[in-house]
């Protein structure tokens, strides 16, 4: 694999990341009203046309390598599909890419788990994860329009939503907030399940010897071969 290529996988692995953020894009374009509606428009647009274009450097990538050329024109069709002039549902389907930011070429598997839990990576996730809690928690209050609630209100039930802890005290009573409420509980779960392989990668990181250990070492392994040559060789002369 060229270097060109190496560089390509990294960067898909970036913008495919991006593609968690389109449902929420769509739906405040959906549901969003005034500036909130053009954030949401332009939002999508955005993301869509960095995936647009990561998915047909794919497809070349895939065409001139003779491999994955299936896969590529699958993921090129869900774009297609996934454009900003469809309807809010379609455009959220475009979450899907996310699973080729961590289901990447087994080779580069290892170096996605560094970046991954590394100090950017690990920024990335929450700043990613703050912005879908306040996203997902204005979406809430303006779709239970029976409860007349207010963003605060949506993002302190995003909150306890995500965090399993469910007070109670707000409840979604139609299928909109059921369905935000379900993809909160999902985020919660993503979230402290990314926390805490971090935590426990720093924990279990094995410390690499140095170049001094490593001589010491081979210093005792070339003492031990002597000895053994030398009983060998007393042994052969008695006999």
């Amino acid at each position: 694999m060229s270097e060109r290529e190496r560089t390509f996988i990294r960067i898909d692995a970036h913008v495919s990341r991006l593609a968690a953020l389109a449902p929420v894009a769509a739906a405040m374009e959906r549901y969003g009203t005034g500036v909130w509606h053009d954030i949401g428009r332009f939002g999508f647009v955005v993301i869509w046309v960095a995936i647009a274009a990561v998915v047909v450097l794919e497809l070349g990538f895939a065409v001139h390598a003779r491999r994955g050329i299936v896969r590529a024109i699958l993921w090129l069709a869900l774009v297609a599909l996934a454009n900003p002039s469809a309807p809010p549902l379609l455009e959220a389907m475009l979450a899907a890419r996310t699973a080729r930011a961590v289901k990447l070429r087994e080779e580069f598997a290892d170096q996605l788990g560094r970046q991954l839990f590394s100090g950017r990576g690990l920024r990335f996730v929450v700043a990613v994860s703050s912005l879908g809690l306040v996203g997902l928690g204005w979406l809430f209050s303006a779709v239970e329009t029976d409860q007349h609630l207010t963003v605060g209100d949506g993002i302190w039930f995003a909150l306890v939503t995500s965090a399993t802890v469910g007070y109670g005290d707000i409840v979604p009573s139609n299928a909109a907030g059921r369905f935000i409420a379900a993809a909160l509980m999902v985020l919660g779960l993503l979230v402290v399940g990314l926390l805490t392989g971090a935590v426990a990668e720093r924990f279990t990181r094995n410390k690499q010897p140095d170049d001094d250990d490593v001589v010491r070492r081979l210093d005792e392994l070339a003492a031990r071969l002597e000895r053994i040559e030398s009983g060998l060789g007393h042994g052969n002369g008695r006999n």
